[in-house]
């Protein structure tokens, strides 16, 4: 699904390296020297336009995401919280996307990168 693939873009390059910066900060900073050559890459995944209302609702769930000592997955309370503040209700295609995404998101934030 290309939402997905628009996230999991994003989230690869907001994950944190191992020096603790953003793997996307470090490829800015590379493609800004004049010696780089940019390797043959795919294109980077578009957000769809009939799904950007999703991530949209995805993006605000997940800025208010409780951390303790490490991310954790959005809890039902928080989405039915989320939901009743905003007077939206998931259908079941959407909450099925919203848990997809946070899923690539938590996977994301725990991978270690070697």
């Amino acid at each position: 699904m290309a939402l997905l693939l628009y996230a999991d873009h994003l989230f690869d390059r907001a994950s944190v390296a191992g020096d603790g910066n953003a793997k996307g900060d470090h490829l800015d900073t590379a493609r800004q020297n004049p010696l780089y050559r940019a390797p043959e890459a795919p294109a980077v995944p578009q957000l769809p336009p009939e799904l950007a209302y999703i991530w949209t609702w995805f993006t605000q769930l997940n800025q208010k995401r409780q951390c303790g000592m490490a991310v954790n997955a959005l809890t039902s309370a928080e989405i039915l919280a989320w939901q009743a503040r905003h007077g939206v209700r998931f259908d079941p295609f959407e909450e099925a996307i919203v848990d997809r995404l946070d899923t690539l998101f938590i996977y994301h934030q725990h991978k270690k990168d070697k």
